[in-house]
């Protein structure tokens, strides 16, 4: 193991503001100049500070075209799960674990949400539910509606084969690929949230794509032509 790093002390604010004005040097230089140099290295030839600010200009436009478009495949996702998991088991069917396939990711579920309805505890139609209505629970269509987006992520990942498929096909797709795509966008989706590098990023969470759609296919098609 080669010698350790000694972390830098705090630029200071006065200095930053001088040179980055309002983006600080980590999230700026840090985040965006990799790949424009070697591990330890200096910067190839033709690398300009500018050149760094560009990419990072870019992401920003390119996080804000992706956030709207996230938006509202999670808005559709959460009425159409929600809507199913109502109309087949009862606005509160989602206590019950034997509507999932994993009972101990749904007593962990249980307790996130309740975690998730506290944080929300002012919102005006969690407080009608909560002293309004017998036992103060939410239904499932309000309930989704506190979920993050990686909980709603999880929740139909732990919904029964069955089910999956009944709710992915009102997408026109395969349960599984639907299951890696909202595991994948509600990845990227908090990149976008916590105004994160998408530009050139290794994603941990990656799509399932139709065979016609991964390299190989695209590779094949463009020979058959």
């Amino acid at each position: 193991m080669g010698e350790q790093k000694i972390h830098q002390p705090p630029m200071p604010i006065e200095e930053q503001v001088e040179k980055l004005n309002d983006i600080s040097y980590f999230r700026l230089i840090k985040a965006y100049s990799l790949n424009l140099k070697p591990r330890n290295g200096n910067y190839y030839t033709g690398v300009t500070f500018e050149h760094i600010v560009e990419l990072y200009l870019l992401n920003s436009n390119f996080r804000q075209l992706i956030f709207p478009e996230i938006e509202k495949v999670e808005i559709n996702v959460r009425c159409r799960i929600s809507n199913f998991f109502a109309e087949n088991y009862g606005v509160l069917g989602y206590y019950d674990s034997d509507k999932f396939i994993n009972p101990e990711y749904h007593k962990s579920f249980l307790k996130d949400i309740e975690a998730e309805i506290y944080r929300n505890s002012k919102a005006p139609f969690v407080k009608n539910f909560r002293e309004n209505y017998e036992g103060g629970q939410l239904p499932i269509y309000a309930l989704v509606e506190v979920f993050s987006f990686g909980t709603l992520s999880k929740f139909y990942k732990n919904m029964k084969n069955g089910d999956k498929k009944i709710v992915a096909k009102l997408f026109c797709v395969g349960y599984t690929y639907l299951e890696s795509w909202l595991e994948s966008i509600a990845y990227v989706r908090n990149i976008c949230a916590h105004y994160g590098r998408l530009y050139n990023a290794k994603l941990a969470k990656t799509p399932i794509l139709y065979k016609e759609y991964s390299k190989a296919g695209i590779r094949n098609m463009r020979v058959s032509k």
